[in-house]
């Protein structure tokens, strides 16, 4: 406040500013008469009635303790064009501004304009980037600034973030799209290194093609330029969020997922956040399935749905739900298949190689086909081929008909604990 007050002191001595006593009422009725008039609505010219007081009324008004509010004497006029570079829009021609605006209110609060002029001379503030539904108060800033002795910046005026409403687009609302709100990402777990990638494809059209030809790299390493950001405002899509988001954390090691899930678990699922924590290497171990590879498996897409995806690895979840067979729907078979796999066929030292080897001579042995392309060709042949043996065993440990590799799930969930699933089933 100290500042804002010695900015306007300045002004005041150097005949830019002036007080004004006008009482709401006197303020009320002029803008009646100017919408009377079809006039522009504002205090300036004629209208402007405390702009040539003199100092004796002034101090007159001051000693009978009128209220007063601090006031810009504009020497702009309205019927001249001002022009200015915008870094985004490039030449812009507006009305230069006439109107004397206040710059400090009767409590001693300077208003907007005035504060952030002074906040960002001090601050050394050099590129003002804004919503554009500032532009129109460019005039009037620029002279504000010019007024206090001070270089003005370089103005960016981005167009605002649009969502689309059905049938038409219209601007994000933070009232009535729970997307425009950090908080929904949040829960959701969502990275906020996620979302800086999201907005960095809206900032610069240049920057997919960058980052697809540098993977590893940070956002920061890309060289933004405002020339390169849209014209035109750009179209909030959701699902490319969560395409980011779940490219991203495939990228990430086992361990940072795992601190990141626990982080979101802590906050959102204590009960997951204390399992995992009590299986903390067992947990970093399922998360890293299919993840140190030349292309790793992108089945998450946000912290939160980590566990509807790992649920079934952990005893203390894997209860209350229904086994979908597929193919296979004789019970009896199903379990003489298991009971027989994990009695003369599984070996949890085996190599990833063995193991199919195996996988397939007990297909063969109950006329599944061990070579799919062979069944394609003759399906009538055979019973099913091995993908309904490994579904069986898949449904069998897990419940789903699609998880990561089924190898190493195995390995993970150990000999014991594959007997005694395969026993439960009923």
């Amino acid at each position: 406040m100290e500042i804002y007050h010695t900015v306007a002191k300045y002004l005041v001595s150097t005949g830019k500013a002036y007080p004004c006593f006008c009482s709401e009422k006197d303020l009320d009725h002029m803008r009646k008469m100017q919408e009377s008039k079809k006039a522009r609505i504002g205090y300036y010219g004629h209208y402007a009635k405390c702009r040539n007081l003199t100092y004796d009324e002034i101090k007159e008004h001051i000693d009978r303790g009128d209220k007063w509010v601090l006031r810009l004497k504009s020497n702009g006029n309205f019927n001249r064009q001002i022009v200015f570079k915008d870094l985004v829009k490039g030449t812009i021609k507006l009305p230069d501004n006439d109107i004397d605006q206040v710059l400090v209110k009767s409590d001693g609060i300077p208003p907007y304009a005035f504060a952030h002029v002074c906040d960002d001379h001090f601050m050394r503030i050099t590129i003002v980037t804004r919503d554009d539904s500032y532009i129109s108060s460019v005039p009037y800033h620029l002279e504000l600034w010019k007024a206090c002795g001070f270089e003005p910046p370089k103005f960016a005026h981005f167009l605002p973030l649009n969502i689309k409403d059905g049938d038409s687009i219209r601007k994000i609302s933070k009232r009535k799209d729970p997307e425009a709100a950090a908080i929904y990402y949040h829960e959701k777990g969502i990275p906020v290194e996620a979302i800086k990638l999201y907005f960095a494809t809206l900032m610069n059209s240049n920057f997919d093609s960058w980052y697809l030809q540098n993977p590893t790299k940070s956002y920061r390493e890309f060289s933004f330029s405002f020339n390169k950001m849209s014209k035109n405002g750009a179209l909030f899509d959701l699902s490319k969020i969560i395409n980011i988001s779940r490219n991203y954390i495939s990228k990430l090691s086992a361990t940072e997922v795992y601190n990141h899930l626990l982080q979101w678990a802590l906050e959102f699922d204590k009960p997951f956040a204390k399992l995992i924590t009590k299986y903390r290497q067992y947990t970093i171990d399922i998360l890293n399935v299919e993840r140190e590879q030349q292309k790793p498996r992108k089945d998450f897409s946000c912290y939160s749905e980590i566990k509807s995806y790992i649920w079934y690895m952990y005893n203390e979840l894997f209860q209350n739900f229904e086994y979908d067979w597929q193919n296979i729907t004789d019970i009896h078979e199903i379990k003489t298949i298991l009971n027989d796999y994990i009695s003369n066929y599984y070996d949890i030292t085996d190599d990833k190689d063995t193991w199919f080897h195996k996988m397939k001579a007990l297909s063969d042995k109950y006329e599944y086909c061990s070579d799919v392309k062979r069944y394609k060709e003759n399906p009538s042949n055979y019973k099913g081929s091995i993908i309904d043996i490994s579904m069986i065993i898949r449904v069998a440990l897990t419940s789903k008909s699609m998880t990561p590799d089924l190898y190493e799930i195995m390995k993970l969930l150990g000999t014991d604990e594959i007997k005694t699933r395969f026993h439960d089933i009923k």
